[in-house]
């Protein structure tokens, strides 16, 4: 079911042939830099499972991203409640997650504006709010592109993490409902 519709994205539910590639994509070492692990194809059904149980308990939840021009499945782009404690929960989380062949393209920040808009004002969720690993460049980037920004008081240590972990560390980016009508 089509959720969301940009220039050049479709973001809709999952279905089945989408395990596949989200498996390979779960596997690549550039995609996965700024997580823990690698995730097998039993890790991503799991994931898969997990996104379509939070469509079903809230209406809004991770959604596929597919090329309009080649209809090709390219990843995940939307919206997951914040399942852990932290300062700044409870929380509505924007992410993304794209084969490393569709970087560089616009691609993160066009399904991510599409997704802000979408939860501000069909959803009307008050704050989004958005989270990596301190050295991932490329997805601060995209958070800024959007229009959410930073407040250093805000990192946290990410507390699903080891604290000898290299990733325990995290940067918090947000915007309000009200932010987001005055620009």
């Amino acid at each position: 079911m089509k959720i969301l519709e940009t220039e050049r994205l479709i973001l809709r539910t999952w279905i089945d042939t989408d395990l596949q590639p989200m498996c390979a994509i779960n596997q690549d070492p550039k995609v996965m830099q700024y997580f823990p692990s690698l995730q097998d194809l039993d890790a991503t059904k799991h994931l898969i499972t997990k996104i379509n149980a939070h469509f079903d308990t809230y209406g809004y939840s991770l959604y596929a991203a597919v090329r309009k021009d080649t209809d090709e499945f390219i990843g995940f782009i939307g919206l997951l409640n914040v399942n852990f404690k932290a300062h700044f929960t409870p929380a509505t989380e924007i992410g993304w997650r794209l084969a490393s062949n569709q970087w560089g393209q616009g691609f993160a920040t066009e399904g991510a504006k599409a997704v802000l808009d979408y939860a501000f004002k069909t959803l009307e969720i008050p704050e989004i709010v958005s989270f990596t690993a301190t050295d991932n460049a490329p997805s601060k980037r995209v958070m800024e592109k959007i229009g959410l920004s930073r407040q250093k008081s805000d990192d946290f240590d990410h507390p699903k993490l080891n604290d000898n972990s290299p990733l325990k560390r995290h940067v918090l980016y947000r915007l309000t409902k009200e932010q987001y009508q005055t620009n």
